[in-house]
């Protein structure tokens, strides 16, 4: 009998967890934005790999001489397409390495795909327009949360154990905290300081600098 009840515990699932809290990030000059626009959380397990689905097409689209979303993610194997819907001519490229990418030229209307393979942050650019720049994180982890218009992170159903959560912004880059989940939610309370520009200087897919015809005019 005491066996029996033994197996039946060892063989019972461990109820779930959670993590949750407020995040800050602070401006250049130490004021607290009211907004975490373009800030993701990332969570992953330590000591294990949890797989990820394969995610439906991810749009990035090109409008107004800008990537909406500005900051994105999807998985390996998954596809990504980019929706022309300006009336002009766009190239989005990548140089990161494992996910280099080239759409070429391509016309108003036209959405180019490509499949994202390596797992990491890929940095996106225009070649026709200087200014054009987003982010796209490829994970190997179900629990990924986008903060935009929240208040701070809220991950749920999570098995208990160790995990590693980066928080990502384009001003203050990659944060790494280690956090242990048990049963129920655990609370958590995350800064992060704005310390890099808005927009990173970089060049063309041809490694030159742009012409600043490029930069202005309707390609």
């Amino acid at each position: 009998m005491v066996k029996g009840i033994a197996a039946l515990l060892l063989s019972a699932p461990l109820l779930a967890g959670g993590l949750q809290g407020p995040v800050k990030v602070v401006d250049k000059d130490g004021k607290i934005r009211d907004s975490l626009k373009d800030t993701i959380a990332i969570l992953e397990p330590l000591g294990h790999r949890v797989e990820a689905p394969k995610r439906p097409m991810l749009r990035i689209r090109t409008t107004g001489k800008r990537f909406l979303p500005r900051v994105a993610w999807t998985t390996p194997g998954s596809p990504v397409s980019f929706p022309n819907l300006d009336h002009i001519l766009h190239n989005v490229f990548s140089v990161t390495p494992g996910d280099a990418f080239d759409t070429g030229h391509y016309e108003p209307g036209d959405a180019p795909r490509w499949t994202a393979s390596n797992t990491g942050l890929v940095k996106l650019y225009c070649n026709v327009h200087r200014k054009m720049n987003a982010f796209l994180w490829i994970v190997d982890t179900p629990w990924v949360d986008q903060l935009d218009g929240k208040p701070g992170l809220a991950f749920r159903d999570l098995p208990p154990g160790r995990y590693k959560l980066r928080l990502w912004h384009p001003e203050v880059g990659e944060k790494d905290f280690e956090v242990s989940l048990g049963e129920g939610t655990t609370m958590g309370d995350w800064t992060l300081q704005a310390s890099l520009p808005d927009f990173e200087p970089h060049k063309n897919k041809f490694g030159k600098d742009y012409p600043p015809a490029k930069d202005e005019g309707n390609y």
